[in-house]
């Protein structure tokens, strides 16, 4: 039997928009980005990206990326792993930090350490 797994991007209109480039594109209003059924083996496609991760700042959060990020290297061969920290959990991630990552990397996770 095989699961759907729905990845949603939880950018707002006017920022997804703001930050297209000729490498992405901003799509409509809808916040699902893609449908993949769990049958399908997605996590090979991971070979070879950069993968970045934006640290909220909260307490647990470096222990739990620094374990993906070991298990993304090591098992799922993924190149490089990029970590940016925002100051607080209660500010957005700055635009230099969104271009930046936006730039190097193939897959960008933010993340929560609750």
């Amino acid at each position: 039997m095989s699961k759907l797994i729905q990845l949603f991007n939880p950018t707002p209109a006017w920022m997804a928009q703001a930050l297209a480039s000729e490498h992405t594109q901003a799509r409509d209003d809808s916040p699902l980005l893609a449908s993949v059924s769990q049958g399908e083996n997605q996590v090979s496609r991971l070979a070879g990206m950069v993968v970045g991760f934006i640290d909220n700042a909260k307490p647990n959060f470096r222990y739990l990326v620094d374990d993906v990020s070991s298990i993304l290297t090591a098992h799922y061969r993924v190149a490089q792993v990029h970590i940016r920290q925002k100051r607080a959990a209660s500010l957005a991630a700055p635009d230099a930090m969104l271009q930046e990552l936006l730039a190097s990397c193939d897959l960008v996770i933010a993340g929560s350490g609750d």
